[in-house]
């Protein structure tokens, strides 16, 4: 299929203002006749449309890589992730990547990353875990119910009225 569509039938799919006070608008345009899709910038100061690049909206493209020495200090500062966001120039979700394990993970592994509890849980305990069951009922004794409950066992716990959580 060609880069562009000869007919004149087309009609506005989604608009876009772009951030930060720019004048330019994108409108995604699809033809009637063929089904061609392409994308229109047009600048509402200057009343045409217009080429632009990826940093037509004046933000800056941040590819920073962090290097080893800025990931140990990462995992080991306690300050928040805005404050050394600002002081390594990246953002804050970088730096939670770090300290969660899903970025660097192979730089200094023997300091510790800050996982959710669940992150060692197979998918199956995931799932028991956010369910009401009668393991963690306060009457739950080695394996079987305290109150002799005949049906006690799985999440039968929803059903129980002498359900209770051990505070």
């Amino acid at each position: 299929m060609a880069d562009y569509c000869t007919h004149t039938f087309r009609k506005i799919v989604t608009t876009y203002n772009w951030a930060n006070g720019s004048s330019i608008r994108t409108y995604r345009l699809k033809c009637k006749c063929c089904g061609f899709t392409w994308s229109v910038h047009y600048d509402t100061k200057l009343k045409k449309e217009v080429e632009v690049s990826r940093m037509s909206d004046n933000r800056p493209l941040n590819n920073k890589r962090l290097t080893p020495a800025e990931v140990r200090t990462i995992l080991l500062d306690p300050r928040s992730g805005a404050e050394l966001a600002k002081v390594f120039g990246v953002s804050h979700q970088a730096v939670n990547q770090v300290r969660t394990g899903k970025a660097y993970r192979t730089l200094w592994p023997e300091l510790p990353r800050k996982f959710p509890e669940d992150h060692y849980k197979t998918p199956a305990e995931k799932a028991e875990s956010t369910r009401t069951n009668c393991r963690s009922c306060m009457h739950w004794w080695q394996g079987n119910c305290g109150l002799d409950v005949p049906e006690a066992g799985g999440t039968f716990a929803e059903e129980c009225s002498f359900y209770q959580v051990d505070d």
